[in-house]
């Protein structure tokens, strides 16, 4: 499979602009290209009278050896790196002590969902309440200035993050596609599925409190357990 890079177009283009500049790129014949997904695309506004869409694509073409080699000096088409996430350790058949997990902020939650798919079964121990009672409480602060000490923007599960904006850190640097892991268990617990290819993914606050909970359901369908 092939990356390529930098391909611009208007804001309004159509969908299959983005195949026919795969094409032109790289200079087959339509019936050539196998397939053209988006693996990234952002807004290049430098050029206030002229804001672009700019796109990185994941191409699979025929004869691609000969393709590459007849493109070797062009900077915009290299072979497309491998983003699948390796889980580092499986748990043994056996399992005779569960890992405990402090906390259900951003890092103790994706932490217990590593440990759970790697069959580790882990404990998490949360000194707040759930989600959904928490949000209520904590709403209830911003509105009516009635602190609950042990629910509120600081404490329970979801942690602070829970209420922020949903802004997520883009992927520049990240050499070993290891944010991409993060995105893709967040659609999985029903986050917009573009924020896979948007440069600056967003998924809202309001969504948040939703996928908290699918992805403690999740964690308990592979045996952890949550202590709140």
């Amino acid at each position: 499979m092939l990356r390529l890079t930098e391909i611009k177009l208007p804001l309004d283009h159509p969908n299959e602009a983005i195949a026919e500049a795969a094409i032109a790129l790289l200079s087959i014949a339509p019936h050539d290209l196998i397939s053209c997904t988006v693996f990234r695309r952002a807004h290049d506004a430098r050029r206030k009278s002229s804001i672009t869409l700019t796109y990185s694509l994941n191409v699979e073409v025929k004869n691609e050896a000969a393709v590459r080699k007849r493109l070797s000096g062009n900077i915009h088409v290299r072979i497309a790196p491998a983003i699948d996430y390796h889980f580092i350790a499986h748990a043994p058949a056996t399992l005779c002590k569960r890992p405990l997990v402090i906390g259900t902020g951003p890092c103790g939650l994706f932490a217990a969902l590593l440990l759970a798919q790697m069959g580790f079964c882990p404990i998490i121990f949360e000194r707040g309440k759930v989600v959904r009672e928490r949000t209520k409480d904590t709403w209830r602060f911003w509105r009516q200035s009635v602190l609950d000490p042990e629910s509120n923007v600081q404490y329970g599960e979801g942690g602070a993050g829970t209420f922020s904006d949903g802004k997520l850190y883009s992927q520049i640097k990240d050499p070993g596609h290891l944010g991409r892991k993060v995105l893709s268990e967040f659609v999985k617990a029903q986050a917009p599925a573009e924020i896979l290819t948007e440069a600056h993914p967003h998924i809202g606050t309001l969504r948040l409190v939703k996928l908290v909970e699918n992805m403690r359901r999740t964690i308990e369908s592979l045996g952890g357990g949550i202590s709140l």
